[in-house]
């Protein structure tokens, strides 16, 4: 009888293997903890920088993706603090400059920001059969719904295939924007992002692109916490 050896392909090569260029890899990554993280205050537009553990949350993710040897051809960053502040390990150990990019930013909330989630959820009084997520269900006041949050993180992946085709790039950006890039690229409704488990702080989630196809390649990686540095 006739022996066959394993073949190792690349994933969803049979919807893609006319593609003559790479495909295009997008490390998404989420900011270290900050000080409202651990108090479950709203951050949105707001928020702060990043604790101690946070900084240091930053160092090891840096270090765990240098351990990969990823040749990055770029590093996204969300132009807030707390994911600018997560970014500079990284640039530094792998001497790639940060681009800042508004459209990775967390979803705007408006009024809840500083809020915290149980304030949040006494206000509008959601009853028990009712999706226990305000999120979903109402608009905060001067902030984005789901339908333009999930456009704008849209646009930013198209950006990023039009732009880096066929090249590797990290996004440190945020919770929100992790998920519904991940609803965007696995075809779930970004209205059912929470059936995707929250990001941890400092987690890593890759989405690949190529001739139209889209795929997560894997999601909410943290193994570098769990490992003493």
């Amino acid at each position: 009888m006739k022996k066959y050896s394993a073949i190792k392909a690349p994933s969803f090569q049979a919807h893609t293997y006319w593609e003559k260029i790479p495909p295009t890899r997008i490390l998404l990554i989420r900011h270290g903890e900050t000080d409202w993280n651990v108090k479950r205050l709203i951050q949105g537009w707001k928020g702060t920088g990043l604790n101690s553990l946070g900084r240091r949350q930053a160092l090891i993710l840096a270090k765990r993706i240098r351990s990969m040897d990823v040749n990055l051809d770029a590093i996204l960053v969300s132009d807030l603090k707390r994911a600018l502040q997560t970014a500079l390990p990284l640039a530094a150990r792998s001497k790639t400059p940060v681009v800042k990019m508004k459209l990775w930013r967390e979803r705007c909330f408006g009024d809840w920001e500083g809020r915290s989630i149980e304030q949040v959820l006494e206000k509008y009084k959601l009853g028990p059969h009712t999706r226990q997520d305000p999120f979903l269900v109402f608009d905060p006041k001067g902030g984005e719904n789901m339908i333009v949050f999930a456009a704008r993180i849209e646009r930013a992946l198209r950006q990023i295939e039009r732009d880096y085709r066929g090249k590797t790039v990290a996004v440190v950006t945020h919770g929100g924007p992790m998920r519904i890039a991940a609803c965007l690229a696995t075809g779930i409704a970004p209205k059912k992002y929470f059936l995707l488990g929250r990001p941890g702080n400092s987690s890593m989630s890759l989405i690949q692109s190529q001739g139209g196809v889209r795929w997560l390649e894997f999601y909410n990686d943290t193994a570098h916490l769990e490992v003493k540095a």
